[in-house]
């Protein structure tokens, strides 16, 4: 697992964004407060319970579940539910393509073990899901988590199993959007967006090499007609933005390299000796969530 901070945040290419909403506990009951709900992936919220009130006593608990419509579903007289019929919706707005990951609302994070795998802070000055989302989603990232009211969190996934708490426990106010909330203290909301990222999404009828996804290069290059993308890339580079580049140039071959190296050709030099994977680990300038090769290794991508 890694942590680490990007100081810079490169300029993120703008697209349309979405509403998502999902059922969840009403966040209180005749004064009581939310203690706990089960979110499913069918849209239900179950397993409502609310206990105490603001100052912690003298009222009768209550509990309730609702199904994916929102309705209330019969529990006993004991159950204490009256008035309790519907369902809260919660909703966030969001880049058009990521919805609420595993379908929860608010989840445990800690500073010292980050939920997110490769955990990485964008620092936007307005914090919202639907800007965080579009920040990660930009830099290759297929999960966006907002926390602190201020906090834009990338990832690739999750560390270790989420724990999932009341969805009113998630209320600080988002810096670019004070309609919205955005976590607590460690507390996130976490959205999960398309997997492969755009950002290494290839054009129709290409790709990844099978023979050697990580291959060896050589100063001599793979290709016997390389065109070198060079300063064109350099500071955009991603597999999707390579390949798009090669084929605009009518090549039928594209390898990624280096981090900020886009190369071009149609005939292969020799039968590419396969690297393990792990030696094409050096993120991509144009979307740090990617991989672009590694030293004198290079993804390889081919028309069929």
């Amino acid at each position: 697992m890694h942590f680490f901070v990007i100081t810079i945040l490169s300029a993120f290419s703008v697209r349309a964004s979405t509403e998502i909403c999902r059922f969840v506990c009403p966040s209180s009951a005749a004064g009581e407060e939310l203690l706990d709900e089960s979110l499913s992936d069918s849209g239900a919220a179950t397993g409502c319970f609310w206990f105490g009130g603001p100052t912690g006593g003298g009222l009768a608990p209550r509990s309730a579940s609702y199904d994916s419509n929102g309705d209330l579903i019969p529990f006993s007289e004991s159950s204490n539910n009256e008035g309790l019929v519907r369902a809260d919706t919660f909703c966030a707005g969001v880049t058009d393509g990521w919805d609420f990951a595993q379908h929860q609302v608010c989840i445990k994070d800690s500073v010292s073990a980050r939920i997110l795998e490769q955990d990485t802070v964008m620092p936007l000055p307005s914090n919202s899901p639907e800007t965080c989302t579009a920040a990660c989603d930009s830099q290759g990232f297929t999960f966006a988590g907002v926390e602190f009211g201020a906090e834009c969190h990338c990832g690739t996934g999750f560390t270790a199993t989420i724990q999932p708490v009341p969805h009113v426990q998630c209320n600080m106010r988002c810096t670019g959007n004070s309609s919205e909330v955005c976590g607590a203290g460690d507390l996130i909301q976490v959205f999960q967006g398309p997997n492969p990222p755009r950002a290494a999404q290839l054009p129709t009828g290409w790709s990844t090499f099978s023979d050697a996804p990580c291959a060896q290069d050589s100063a001599a290059r793979m290709f016997t007609d390389t065109l070198i993308a060079g300063p064109l890339l350099a500071g955009t580079d991603t597999p999707a933005a390579c390949v798009q580049f090669c084929e605009g140039k009518g090549f039928t071959k594209a390898g990624v390299e280096g981090g900020d190296e886009c190369y071009c050709g149609t005939e292969i030099r020799a039968a590419p000796q396969a690297l393990d994977p792990s030696q094409c680990n050096l993120p991509c300038q144009g979307a740090i969530g990617v991989k672009c090769g590694g030293d004198f290794a290079i993804q390889l991508y081919e028309l069929s």
